[in-house]
């Protein structure tokens, strides 16, 4: 038997409306203002919880990734050397963001070193 550490990350998510003249300056007031913490996060802001190996596992090989976007029927599709690829519906950056994540997490190679687990044999 091992020991394993396991990284837990919660997310909190809020929109909050900002006036400016582009987006990029509504983000960085935004910014300034949970700094200066006028926006604040609490637990009914809730999003989800992830659960994931500490340290994050290395890519085992290079590879090249496709991705094509269909507008039209707004699908993605992704693949890379290894595999046959993937196609997820995808409207938003948000979406792309999660396929890309759901395509790593099924089709790339990683390490699958534990330094735990080898000590431990010896």
């Amino acid at each position: 038997m091992g020991i394993y550490k396991v990284e837990i990350k919660e997310t909190l998510s809020r929109v909050v409306e900002q006036e400016a003249d582009s987006y990029e300056d509504a983000e960085s007031l935004v910014e300034e203002r949970y700094d200066n913490e006028d926006i604040v996060l609490y637990p009914d802001n809730y999003q989800g919880v992830e659960y994931s190996q500490y340290p994050s596992p290395k890519i085992k090989d290079s590879f090249n990734l496709t991705i094509d976007f269909d507008k039209k029927q707004k699908d993605v599709y992704i693949s890379d050397d290894y595999s046959s690829g993937a196609t997820y519906k995808c409207e938003t950056m948000e979406d792309l963001m999660i396929a890309m994540k759901i395509y790593f997490s099924n089709y790339l190679e990683l390490e699958t070193e534990n330094k735990n687990e080898e000590e431990m044999e010896r």
